[in-house]
């Protein structure tokens, strides 16, 4: 590996001032290992610098994919996420300000093929950084793999749709919790970048989020056996309740009677829609 692949792209570390040249600072590594020189345009250092100054800066490639630092702060890092506003669209994909001079490409890879449904100029997106080839690229954050406070079930809250599937799509709330909202409890499409309400509805073994986008008043008009079905399609496809469930058990999730559960899943067992044992169903 070579001395420039261990320098951190991407992310803020100290650098020692070496000298000042007619249009830069050339810097060094604090790091004895590094041998690479960095160049810091005048324009991207926040003060006047004097050799053997102990600085911070950020690690990036600039338009000519060559290796430059800045004393801006970034916003994100390959280390750090947070929400960062769509500046300019283009085929590759979408430009975000990340908070230097240079904006960062969030690639098409990472947006729904249909460019409808990509995010508008001005709609913010959360987004972390990582490093390929010579580039440094915007990375929407992971589901699931940022959560700083835990929500709880029948709370709404607003969120902004970061990924869309053919399974449903997935939102993150202002807190960086993410959101799956299956396919069957959406009434209208969405884009990425848009922010909606969901209302959260489950919470699974691991953590993850379920949740809605329907109305109470939209979901008293579905059936029972219609209410049951989505929430299976929700849940991946099985409920721990079934024939033995006592009464409590199944009004703590569908809010109805035991009688009514019975005729609901009665129905779909008859339509061969559903597997039912004592304490699980599972879609067949």
């Amino acid at each position: 590996m070579n001395s420039e692949k261990q320098l951190e792209i991407g992310k803020v570390s100290q650098f020692i001032v070496k000298r000042e040249t007619d249009i830069s600072y050339t810097l060094s590594p604090l790091d004895p290992d590094l041998t690479n020189y960095v160049f810091l345009h005048f324009n991207q250092a926040t003060r006047r610098l004097n050799p053997g100054e102990l600085i911070n800066a950020f690690l990036y490639y600039d338009q000519k994919k060559r290796l430059c630092a800045t004393m801006e702060k970034p916003l994100i890092t390959t280390e750090t996420f947070d929400f960062v506003k769509i500046v300019d669209i283009n085929p590759a994909g979408v430009f975000v300000n990340i908070g230097i001079s240079k904006d960062i490409l969030l690639s098409s890879d990472f947006l729904p093929k249909q460019k409808k449904l990509w995010p508008l100029v001005g709609e913010s997106i959360p987004c972390t950084l990582r490093v390929k080839n010579t580039s440094l690229v915007a990375k929407p954050i992971i589901k699931n793999q940022h959560k700083t406070k835990k929500l709880s079930i029948d709370e709404t809250y607003s969120a902004t749709v970061i990924n869309i599937s053919d399974d449903g799509i997935v939102v993150c709330t202002k807190s960086f919790n993410t959101i799956f909202i299956h396919k069957s409890l959406i009434r209208k499409t969405f884009r990425v970048g848009e922010v909606i309400s969901v209302k959260v509805i489950n919470i699974n073994k691991k953590g993850e989020y379920n949740g809605t986008t329907i109305e109470r008043k939209e979901t008293s008009r579905l059936s029972d056996s219609e209410i049951i079905l989505n929430y299976l399609k929700t849940m991946g496809g099985s409920i721990p309740l079934g024939n033995a469930s006592t009464p409590e058990e199944i009004s703590k999730i569908f809010k109805m009677s035991k009688s009514a559960f019975k005729r609901a899943v009665g129905a779909l067992y008859k339509n061969r829609l559903i597997k039912i044992e004592d304490n699980l169903i599972t879609l067949i």
